[in-house]
Protein backbone atom coordinates (compact mmCIF):
# COMPACT_ATOMS: atom_id res chain seq x y z
CA UNK A 1 0.00 0.00 0.00
CA UNK A 2 2.62 2.74 0.63
CA UNK A 3 4.83 1.92 -2.49
CA UNK A 4 1.49 2.46 -4.39
CA UNK A 5 2.08 5.91 -2.78
CA UNK A 6 5.52 6.15 -2.98
CA UNK A 7 5.85 5.48 -6.84
CA UNK A 8 3.58 8.61 -7.73
CA UNK A 9 5.30 10.73 -4.92
CA UNK A 10 8.37 10.24 -6.74
CA UNK A 11 6.94 10.50 -10.04
CA UNK A 12 5.62 14.30 -9.37
CA UNK A 13 8.79 15.08 -7.68
CA UNK A 14 10.91 14.14 -10.54
CA UNK A 15 8.18 16.03 -12.97
CA UNK A 16 7.14 19.15 -11.37
CA UNK A 17 10.52 20.49 -11.32
CA UNK A 18 10.70 20.53 -14.90
CA UNK A 19 7.58 21.48 -15.13
CA UNK A 20 8.53 24.45 -13.14
CA UNK A 21 11.68 25.18 -15.17
CA UNK A 22 9.79 24.86 -18.16
CA UNK A 23 11.06 22.33 -19.41
CA UNK A 24 7.81 20.57 -20.47
CA UNK A 25 6.36 20.38 -23.62
CA UNK A 26 4.62 24.13 -24.92
CA UNK A 27 6.32 26.18 -22.11
CA UNK A 28 9.06 28.67 -21.98
CA UNK A 29 12.44 27.20 -21.35
CA UNK A 30 14.46 29.12 -18.70
CA UNK A 31 13.59 31.33 -16.39
CA UNK A 32 11.20 34.18 -17.65
CA UNK A 33 11.93 37.62 -17.48
CA UNK A 34 10.47 40.17 -15.13
CA UNK A 35 8.08 41.70 -18.35
CA UNK A 36 6.70 38.91 -18.77
CA UNK A 37 4.81 39.03 -15.92
CA UNK A 38 4.45 42.59 -15.39
CA UNK A 39 2.75 45.99 -17.13
CA UNK A 40 4.79 48.32 -14.99
CA UNK A 41 6.31 50.41 -17.62
CA UNK A 42 9.64 51.04 -16.36
CA UNK A 43 10.25 47.14 -16.49
CA UNK A 44 8.78 46.98 -19.78
CA UNK A 45 10.63 49.62 -21.20
CA UNK A 46 14.11 48.12 -19.72
CA UNK A 47 13.28 44.75 -21.10
CA UNK A 48 12.94 46.42 -24.69
CA UNK A 49 15.86 48.26 -24.40
CA UNK A 50 17.74 45.22 -23.81
CA UNK A 51 16.20 43.91 -26.77
CA UNK A 52 17.51 46.21 -28.52
CA UNK A 53 20.80 46.56 -27.00
CA UNK A 54 21.49 42.84 -27.56
CA UNK A 55 20.05 42.90 -31.50
CA UNK A 56 22.88 46.13 -32.14
CA UNK A 57 25.49 44.49 -30.69
CA UNK A 58 24.82 41.31 -32.32
CA UNK A 59 24.12 42.84 -35.81
CA UNK A 60 26.85 44.78 -35.36
CA UNK A 61 29.19 42.16 -35.11
CA UNK A 62 27.65 40.71 -37.86
CA UNK A 63 28.81 44.08 -40.04
CA UNK A 64 31.95 42.99 -38.85
CA UNK A 65 32.39 39.90 -40.45
CA UNK A 66 30.67 40.54 -43.85
CA UNK A 67 31.03 43.81 -44.48
CA UNK A 68 34.11 44.92 -46.31
CA UNK A 69 32.81 48.34 -46.56
CA UNK A 70 35.19 50.92 -44.20
CA UNK A 71 32.22 53.43 -42.70
CA UNK A 72 29.87 50.47 -42.20
CA UNK A 73 32.83 48.54 -40.51
CA UNK A 74 33.21 51.63 -38.06
CA UNK A 75 29.48 52.66 -37.63
CA UNK A 76 29.35 48.97 -36.39
CA UNK A 77 32.52 49.00 -34.23
CA UNK A 78 30.56 52.59 -32.44
CA UNK A 79 27.40 50.77 -32.00
CA UNK A 80 28.99 47.73 -30.67
CA UNK A 81 30.71 49.77 -27.91
CA UNK A 82 27.88 52.23 -27.21
CA UNK A 83 24.85 49.16 -26.61
CA UNK A 84 27.61 47.56 -25.06
CA UNK A 85 28.07 50.11 -22.19
CA UNK A 86 24.40 50.92 -22.46
CA UNK A 87 23.68 47.47 -21.70
CA UNK A 88 26.00 47.25 -19.04
CA UNK A 89 24.62 50.21 -17.14
CA UNK A 90 20.80 48.73 -17.76
CA UNK A 91 21.89 45.30 -15.92
CA UNK A 92 23.25 47.46 -13.30
CA UNK A 93 20.05 49.37 -12.89
CA UNK A 94 17.66 46.26 -13.43
CA UNK A 95 19.74 44.19 -10.47
CA UNK A 96 19.52 47.05 -8.13
CA UNK A 97 15.67 46.74 -8.70
CA UNK A 98 15.87 43.14 -8.40
CA UNK A 99 14.25 43.34 -12.01
CA UNK A 100 15.22 40.34 -14.18
CA UNK A 101 16.01 40.90 -18.10
CA UNK A 102 16.29 38.86 -20.95
CA UNK A 103 19.08 37.67 -22.64
CA UNK A 104 18.43 37.40 -26.27
CA UNK A 105 16.90 39.87 -28.64
CA UNK A 106 13.06 39.22 -29.65
CA UNK A 107 11.73 37.05 -32.06
CA UNK A 108 11.32 39.86 -35.30
CA UNK A 109 15.18 40.71 -34.57
CA UNK A 110 16.69 37.56 -34.33
CA UNK A 111 14.33 36.67 -37.60
CA UNK A 112 16.06 39.93 -39.32
CA UNK A 113 19.29 38.78 -38.42
CA UNK A 114 18.93 35.42 -40.12
CA UNK A 115 17.76 37.45 -43.11
CA UNK A 116 20.95 39.88 -42.86
CA UNK A 117 23.11 36.58 -42.24
CA UNK A 118 22.49 35.52 -45.86
CA UNK A 119 23.61 38.61 -47.74
CA UNK A 120 27.07 39.48 -48.49
CA UNK A 121 28.51 42.38 -50.41
CA UNK A 122 26.58 45.78 -51.07
CA UNK A 123 22.95 43.53 -50.53
CA UNK A 124 24.29 43.28 -46.93
CA UNK A 125 25.74 46.88 -46.25
CA UNK A 126 22.59 47.91 -47.54
CA UNK A 127 19.98 45.99 -45.78
CA UNK A 128 22.50 46.71 -42.71
CA UNK A 129 22.11 50.59 -43.61
CA UNK A 130 18.02 49.95 -43.60
CA UNK A 131 17.47 48.02 -40.47
CA UNK A 132 19.91 50.42 -39.05
CA UNK A 133 17.96 53.53 -40.21
CA UNK A 134 14.73 51.78 -39.34
CA UNK A 135 15.47 50.13 -35.50
CA UNK A 136 17.41 52.97 -34.38
CA UNK A 137 14.30 55.31 -35.29
CA UNK A 138 12.23 52.94 -33.46
CA UNK A 139 14.47 52.94 -30.02
CA UNK A 140 14.39 56.60 -30.45
CA UNK A 141 10.86 56.96 -30.52
CA UNK A 142 10.35 54.57 -27.63
CA UNK A 143 12.60 56.53 -25.51
CA UNK A 144 10.55 59.29 -26.22
CA UNK A 145 7.78 57.80 -25.32
CA UNK A 146 8.98 55.97 -22.87
CA UNK A 147 10.12 59.78 -20.65
CA UNK A 148 6.46 60.83 -21.14
CA UNK A 149 5.40 57.85 -19.16
CA UNK A 150 7.96 56.62 -17.01
CA UNK A 151 7.59 56.80 -13.07
CA UNK A 152 11.50 55.60 -12.43
CA UNK A 153 13.96 58.66 -11.94
CA UNK A 154 16.55 56.12 -12.30
CA UNK A 155 15.31 54.37 -15.34
CA UNK A 156 14.23 57.68 -16.77
CA UNK A 157 17.56 59.62 -16.08
CA UNK A 158 18.88 56.15 -18.52
CA UNK A 159 16.85 57.04 -21.11
CA UNK A 160 17.43 60.53 -21.43
CA UNK A 161 21.39 59.72 -20.80
CA UNK A 162 21.02 57.46 -23.98
CA UNK A 163 18.27 59.10 -26.25
CA UNK A 164 21.27 61.88 -27.63
CA UNK A 165 23.40 58.32 -28.25
CA UNK A 166 20.46 56.76 -30.57
CA UNK A 167 19.30 60.19 -31.97
CA UNK A 168 22.84 60.03 -33.24
CA UNK A 169 23.54 56.48 -34.11
CA UNK A 170 20.35 57.37 -36.33
CA UNK A 171 21.57 60.17 -38.03
CA UNK A 172 25.08 58.37 -38.82
CA UNK A 173 23.50 55.05 -40.34
CA UNK A 174 21.31 57.28 -42.36
CA UNK A 175 24.75 58.55 -43.92
CA UNK A 176 26.36 55.20 -44.47
CA UNK A 177 26.49 54.44 -48.27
Amino acid sequence: MQKRRLVPALALALVLPTALAGGMAGMPMGPVSTAQVTNDSDVLFMEVMTMVNLEEIQTGRLALQKSSNAEVRAFAQMVIADHTRAQAELNNLAAMKGVRLTNKPGADQRLQYNHLATLTGADFDAEYKKEQVSGHQVALDLIKTYRSIGKDAQVLAYAAKNQPVIASHLEHAKMLP
